[in-house]
């Protein structure tokens, strides 16, 4: 494309349009009173303003009132493919290397409607807005040299200059409606002012109103008894939400404000300073991992105090491991960042991480263990997850000590995004009560309560238990029966619009149960 301001011509259609010495990153640091794209969304309102609200209808269908059925995926690639409709529209062909990211989406997407437990809608939802902020920076942006810090620096900024950009929908819109010279277009668009003016002022004098005159408010009563003013309210809220998002956030990025920094604002220490506090730490954990490989992994059970047993001495001290390895990330990242380039540093840095990787290896063994003997919890299994993600990306860093050029953010979110798709897919909560149902000998009803408090992930297992093998089997039978009648209840229209593979799977479980429950009719 080429785009003329100031005596500059932009020509680009991909990513790194903006950076240091292109024309187009020279006339936005020389202070050009609106940035080229911006510009050109603003004089072709009719497109970028009508393609917004057409994504609106999408989003409020998808979306109002239901974040997790079928159509929450339908939502998501909808999303996508505006998205490449807008950067047609500006003549930017979609990056190389973006499908992975779409896919991540699109999974996290189907995984919503695949689960019922609000852990997962709540981490898919986020996860999708990060890709899809990647996914987006990636189209204008050449993020080849960013390191981890400052790409997190760039996605604090866009979230930021996304909310500062939802003013431009209206703020185009009124300078598109000013600017156009067909009376008739000017009537309309000057009509739905009024309207959407008229609307937010009735939203405060129609109930003073009401209030202060019996017979009026009978009368308003009446007439509007059968519209449903919340649903109407909640409806507009979240047309506008999508329409205003999406103008914003292509606003946003056309801003070109995630430029390349021309000079590292943070200045490097001196590496004695990392050596030090580093080195000390590094033998503290070199003893520790001793330890571990001595007592732990080799089960030498001479030296332990009195009375403990190396069953004892085993279960437990994982949550603090856990910790401690976070911690150790964070340094590791801190000190590579902070102080200038010194191999001895990167040696004690190595060692630190080796030594992370045999306390990961420690928690992750002591909450086996653990689990042997008390078996599985949704936050066990994610403690399990969670070490291992964090193995994967203690192995990232390392490399990314010796090789500077290594995408050490790009990998992580690489390494993140699998390894909670896989997650999501595995809806935890079924597999975990799965196996407990497998392996607890002594069935005891406080155990099967648990799960009735999950997600309905747990119901096709629950309506399989023999209740015949658990203590307390009246209790427990009431307190199943008033779980099913509940979701029988609750999920009558699962299948339509808010369809989610989760509830209609617990609303057959149900149904099946009660069935079974109900004394056959006689003649």
């Amino acid at each position: 494309m080429s785009l003329q301001s100031n005596g500059y011509e932009y020509v680009g259609n991909h990513t790194g349009s903006t950076e240091e010495g292109t024309p187009a990153g020279d006339m936005l640091r020389k202070g050009t009173a609106e940035p080229l794209l911006l510009r050109r969304m603003r004089e072709d309102y009719r497109f970028f303003g009508g393609l917004s609200v057409l994504y609106g209808l999408v989003f409020t269908f998808c979306l109002y009132k239901n974040l997790h059925g079928i159509t929450f995926p339908v939502c998501v690639a909808v999303t996508v493919g505006f998205s490449v409709l807008l950067l047609r529209r500006i003549e930017f062909r979609v990056a190389k290397r973006s499908a992975p990211y779409v896919a991540g989406m699109v999974l996290l997407g189907i995984s919503t409607a695949y689960t019922s437990d609000f852990f997962f809608h709540f981490f898919n939802l986020i996860g999708i807005i990060l890709l899809f902020f990647v996914f987006m920076i990636r189209q204008f942006y050449d993020d080849a040299q960013w390191d981890f810090p400052g790409y997190l620096k760039r996605l604090l900024i866009l979230a930021g200059t996304t909310a500062e950009c939802l003013q431009y929908p209206v703020r185009h819109g009124i300078s598109h409606a000013a600017g156009n010279k067909n009376e008739k277009n000017r009537t309309i668009v000057a009509a739905g002012i009024g309207i959407v003016t008229a609307a937010g002022l009735l939203c405060v004098i129609l109930p003073l109103l009401l209030k202060s005159d019996m017979m009026f408010s009978k009368l308003f009563g009446q007439l509007l008894k059968y519209v449903n003013f919340a649903t109407i309210i909640g409806i507009g809220m979240t047309f506008l939400a999508g329409t205003m998002l999406c103008y914003g956030f292509f606003a946003a990025l056309c801003k070109y404000n995630l430029q390349k920094e021309e000079v590292r604002r943070i200045k490097y220490y001196h590496p004695v300073t990392g050596i030090t506090f580093t080195g000390i730490i590094s033998v503290i954990y070199v003893l520790y991992c001793l330890i571990q490989i001595m007592y732990l992994f080799g089960r030498l059970s001479i030296g332990l105090p009195e009375g403990v047993t190396y069953a004892q001495y085993a279960r437990g001290g994982f949550w603090e491991l856990l910790f401690v390895g976070i911690i150790n990330f964070i340094m590791v990242l801190l000190c590579m960042y902070l102080f200038r380039d010194n191999l001895a540093l990167k040696m004690i840095l190595t060692v630190i991480s080796g030594c992370t990787f045999i306390m990961l290896f420690s928690a992750a063994y002591r909450m086996i263990l653990y689990v042997g003997v008390y078996h599985l919890t949704f936050l066990r299994v994610l403690v399990l997850w969670f070490l291992g993600v964090l193995a994967f990306i203690m192995g990232g860093v390392i490399v990314s000590m010796y090789r500077r050029s290594f995408p050490l953010f790009g990998y992580i979110t690489a390494v993140v995004s699998v390894m909670y798709i896989l997650l999501a897919f595995s809806r935890p909560d079924a597999a975990v009560i799965r196996y407990n149902l497998g392996h607890v000998q002594e069935k005891r009803a406080e155990d099967l309560e648990y799960f009735l408090s999950r997600s309905l992930d747990c119901a096709p297992e629950i309506a399989k238990v023999d209740l015949d093998e658990y203590d307390d089997r009246e209790w427990l039978e009431r307190e199943i029966d008033v779980y099913f009648l509940r979701i029988a209840e609750e999920y009558d229209d699962v299948f339509l619009r808010k369809a989610n593979y989760s509830e209609i799977r617990a609303k057959l479980a149900a149904d099946e149960y009660l069935r079974g429950k109900r004394p056959p009719v006689t003649p």
